[in-house]
């Protein structure tokens, strides 16, 4: 009888404080994404026109080598309800376009209105863009001249070698071992984080996705919603970051451990735990996407390499942070504790390891470098409920590929997979560059079952 109300006054403890967690982050984010829900966009700057207008897209056409504004270029936008008009560019390069319904919109630069010398479209031409309810300013920005200019981390589109945009086969390879590369190093921050979690409790946390898409909406409401400093919103979403996992395993994933339940229901849970944090995001923040404030003008160029400011920050961030988990796995206590129990945790608890606290420690920094990669993603594309989502089969198969439970493994194969996402655009259409880069996978698995850095004894 004592058992019995042992077990159903656990199970309460369970439930509510999984409530307490929910209502928690949900709270957080309400209260400080209000003036969010508008999912303003810095640039362009909406007209009187649009301003009416409950939607709009914003185009912006400029000289990739000098960042000058292009007028008079002429731009037709269709979309759905036979939705066709036509429109200029002003002074300023800029022309903001009302939307009566939200939808998936086409649009076309018209090549031949545009200045001699000003070059060719770079990218795409047409291009949709998504515009969602209360989306004003959707950004469909174009570039012209003789050389494309790096493009996002992660996200390229399929060049045409040969073509007459005048960028050789070689120089595309070249951005894209670029972008490839940081798209890595963004990875990485979150692959480690799934890696020593597995590592340390052999959870499979499908919910770690929506940590990064935290981190992303922490960085949009600091920077796109309240104005202030970059620097500080990356600060705030790695901290912030570290606070949702330190709540995470306390509200949800120690009591399930206390009970002893199984691998397989823990990660039934994540998977439902990560849908209810993703309708929790677009509750409080819309189905849109959010521009975070950026700086797109040349800040380095590498031959025909041309980097942004955070194209150079972002990566630099990246390896200090990875230096410093390095360090701390390989010369710390807590990073040696950290190591036994990922090796053996009854021998490490036998040894007089606090298995409980290091696991702790694992899921704070889990969730610490999941956010400060999401804020960093933040800075190449636009963010929204799902970013996390889109990007956990990477984050898995980079863990996968570097050896299930190593740190180090998941950096290498966060790398890989990266650079095999970018590098496969040059042959393959965008929207096929994650099925390249997990088949890749699925074959070098099948040659190294454990992983680049993995064991045998880790299989199964």
């Amino acid at each position: 009888m004592v058992k019995a109300v042992q077990g159903r006054l656990g199970a309460i403890r369970l439930v509510l404080g999984l409530m307490a967690l929910m209502l928690a982050a949900s709270a957080f984010l309400l209260i400080t994404a209000q003036p969010a829900r508008a999912a303003e966009t810095p640039t362009p700057a909406p007209s009187a026109s649009s301003a009416e207008a409950a939607q709009s897209i914003g185009v912006w056409v400029r000289v990739a080598a000098d960042k000058s504004n292009v007028a008079g270029v002429s731009l037709t936008i269709t979309g759905p309800k036979k939705f066709s008009v036509t429109v200029v560019t002003g002074a300023d390069g800029k022309v903001t376009v009302p939307i009566d319904n939200p939808g998936t919109y086409k649009v076309t630069l018209d090549k031949k209105t545009i200045p001699a010398g000003s070059g060719a479209v770079l990218g795409d031409n047409p291009r949709e863009v998504q515009v969602s309810a209360q989306n004003q300013g959707v950004p469909a920005y174009y570039l012209l001249g003789a050389a494309a200019t790096t493009p996002t981390p992660g996200s390229s589109n399929k060049p045409s070698p040969g073509s007459s945009g005048g960028t050789s086969f070689g120089n595309l390879a070249l951005q894209r071992v670029a972008t490839g590369l940081i798209f890595g190093l963004l990875l990485a921050l979150a692959s480690i984080g799934v890696s020593l979690i597995y590592g340390t409790t052999g959870l499979n946390n499908f919910a770690h996705g929506e940590l990064v898409t935290f981190g992303g909406l922490i960085g949009y409401i600091i920077s796109g919603t309240l104005h202030l400093p970059g620097w500080l919103g990356i600060i705030a979403a790695l901290f912030f970051g570290g606070v949702f996992g330190y709540l995470q395993d306390l509200g949800l994933w120690k009591p399930l451990r206390k009970r002893g339940v199984g691998l397989i229901p823990l990660m039934i849970v994540s998977i439902g735990f990560s849908l209810a944090l993703r309708y929790i995001f677009q509750f409080i923040f819309g189905p849109g996407l959010l521009v975070t404030p950026n700086d797109n003008g040349s800040f380095l160029t590498l031959g025909p390499i041309h980097l942004r400011f955070t194209d150079v920050s972002s990566p630099i961030i990246c390896i200090v942070v990875l230096l410093l988990v390095a360090f701390a796995l390989l010369r710390t206590r807590i990073g040696k504790a950290t190591r036994a129990v990922a090796d053996n945790r009854s021998l490490a608890a036998a040894t007089g390891i606090n298995v409980e606290r290091v696991i702790r420690i694992v899921w704070v920094a889990g969730g610490a470098l999941a956010g400060l990669s999401g804020a960093l993603i933040g800075y190449y594309q636009p963010v929204n409920w799902e970013t996390g989502a889109s990007i956990l089969l990477l984050i898995f198969a980079a863990v996968t590929l570097g050896g299930l439970g190593t740190a180090f493994g998941a950096l290498i194969g966060s790398l890989v997979i990266g650079l095999l996402v970018d590098l496969s655009t040059l042959f393959i259409p965008s929207n096929m560059k994650f099925v390249a880069a997990l088949a890749v996978m699925i074959i070098i698995l099948i040659f190294r079952p454990q992983g680049i850095l993995g064991r045998r004894d880790r299989i199964g």
